[in-house]
């Protein structure tokens, strides 16, 4: 029993080092890319951003996949102390790795003109070249990182992700910035070719953390004395193959979107006879200043669901559905709680944070759409907590299932949009509000029949939406008394960013929408009770 507890504790604690290196990885990626949009204009991030939809979606197919399998199969072997049949199966991921990643790094390269014309994007050839080989890279890192979680270790994985996005960080601006004198398609290349740079000193330092610890792996497999005879490699193939193709049809179906996003809004401007630079332009705007500052506090929430996912399975198997409640209602107010002062202060400050981030380019368009979409980091939030929650539940499948139908619904709603409308980046937005609204339903839902959850909506939603409108109008009146005193939007902005949010928390804490137990939960929060309670807020 005092086993399985170790047991148990040791996976959330690991969970929540992959989490954290992910929440970590996404701001550095958030960053970077502001002087990144500012450096190659709406056109170049037009360029930049289509090319990496068709990266993201041959990473997928090829290798997104491998390190999860790879660990289940692994850690499986690991339980049984079959520690040579472990190994083999490492080397022969790292075979199939490279095979794979060959294969859609070659597709991506050579087929690069044709894939820019399917997806109405010409100017994005070189940026697909420049990106064909982290394919390859990475379907060998990625198997590095299934052996070593396999081995029941995020520490490797956690700090490769984090060496991988730093340098692609550092490598991506300097590269932009120099082949930008070579025209805007170059440099949008440039931006690429840090993601291929980062993901090679990534596999560096986990092909140097498997030399170090080779003597130990040695020494266990020297023990061993249960594994079988060594099977062919097409035998490990079929293994591992048939352990990642439901992962794979998951990740497929959860990131879709995006390419669909990408290909109906594109071909969709260009049917509606617009010059095919103003149509990179503007999905230049659409992908890296409305979707990019909306990717911040979802990715807490994407951070917030990797973390919940091990402890709800350990009390699924322990059979402590009470717990599983607790845990499922806590999580999901977590998340509201963040997501939806967020959403408020997006909608109510666009204009300024938009300024101050980006300039005055392109202000008014990009304006209106995060004040429209700003609701989206509600439902894409839930959504990610509601996936987290119900693959801790066992239901894997019905999240892809949701995920498969909404995108169905999104597909007629961009065609109508766009295409008989000419709505352009508003039928765009629009499309993205129903497809997140759609998921995040169907997913609580599903969760809510499966362990008869049921969410306190006068202090889960209510008073968050009710402290949070207040926030965003206080946030708002505050910018423009200092712009008055100050005449820098920056000042203006940040002061009532911190005003706002010392706000909510205050009010929410007054209302009743938070009480100590879940003040606790967040960072700092023995810090912040102290403090509540020294000013008698609690």
């Amino acid at each position: 029993m005092v086993s399985t507890k170790k047991s148990s504790n040791h996976m959330v604690v690991q969970g929540g080092i992959l989490a954290s290196a992910s929440l970590i990885v996404r701001l550095i990626g958030f960053f970077y890319r502001i002087p990144l949009v500012n450096i190659l204009g709406i056109e170049g991030m037009g360029y930049y951003s289509s090319s990496f939809e068709i990266y993201s979606f041959m990473l997928i197919i090829s290798s997104y996949a491998l390190p999860a399998a790879l660990s289940k199969i692994i850690s499986k072997k690991i339980t049984l102390k079959k520690y040579k049949e472990a190994h083999q199966i490492f080397k022969a991921g790292l075979l199939l790795g490279a095979f794979v990643g060959l294969i859609t790094s070659s597709i991506m390269y050579f087929q690069a003109q044709n894939l820019a014309s399917l997806i109405g994007s010409s100017g994005s050839v070189h940026a697909m070249k420049a990106l064909a080989p982290a394919l390859l890279i990475f379907s060998v890192l990625a198997v590095f990182r299934g052996y070593f979680q396999g081995m029941n270790t995020m520490v490797p994985t956690a700090i490769s992700q984090i060496i991988e996005q730093v340098f692609n960080a550092i490598f991506s601006l300097v590269m932009a910035y120099t082949l930008l004198s070579q025209g805007v398609a170059m440099g949008a290349a440039g931006g690429t070719l840090g993601t291929g740079i980062g993901t090679l000193f990534g596999l560096l330092f986990l092909i140097f953390v498997y030399r170090m610890a080779r003597p130990y792996f040695g020494k266990r497999m020297a023990r061993d004395t249960v594994s079988a005879e060594e099977e062919g490699l097409f035998d490990y193939w079929q293994i591992i193959v048939m352990t990642s193709v439901p992962m794979l049809i998951g990740s497929t179906a959860y990131n879709l979107s995006g390419l669909v996003d990408m290909v109906l809004f594109q071909r969709g401007l260009l049917f509606q006879g617009y010059e095919a630079d103003f149509v990179a332009g503007q999905y230049g705007i659409l992908a890296s200043k409305y979707k990019l500052i909306l990717t911040l506090p979802i990715s807490i929430a994407s951070a917030l669901a990797a973390a919940s996912i091990p402890g709800i399975t350990s009390l699924m198997a322990k059979k402590e559905y009470k717990a599983v409640q607790h845990r499922g209602k806590q999580a999901i107010k977590m998340v509201l709680l963040v997501s939806i002062p967020s959403a408020f202060g997006l909608g109510f400050l666009a204009e300024p944070i938009l300024l101050m981030l980006f300039g005055s380019k392109n202000i008014e368009i990009a304006t209106l759409l995060m004040r429209l979409g700003a609701m989206t980091v509600i439902f894409y939030s839930v959504s990610a907590i509601c996936i987290g929650i119900l693959q801790g539940l066992g239901m894997i499948k019905v999240p892809v299932r949701h995920s498969l139908v909404a995108l169905g619904v999104k597909v007629v709603f961009m065609l109508i949009f766009i295409y008989l409308f000419d709505f352009g980046l508003i039928g765009a937005v629009l499309s993205n509000i129903i497809f997140s609204g759609l998921v995040a339903s169907m997913n609580y839902l599903s969760i809510e029949s499966k362990i008869h959850m049921q969410l306190d909506y006068k202090i889960s939603v209510m008073y968050p939406l009710i402290a949070g409108l207040i926030m965003g109008v206080l946030a708002m009146l505050v910018h423009r008394m200092v712009m008055v005193m100050s005449q820098s939007n920056i000042l203006a902005t940040l002061i009532a960013i911190m005003v706002g949010g010392l706000f909510y928390v205050i009010l929410l804490i007054k209302i009743g929408g938070i009480t100590e137990a879940e003040l606790l939960i967040f960072p700092k929060g023995t810090k912040l009770v102290a403090l509540a309670k020294r000013l008698r807020l609690m």
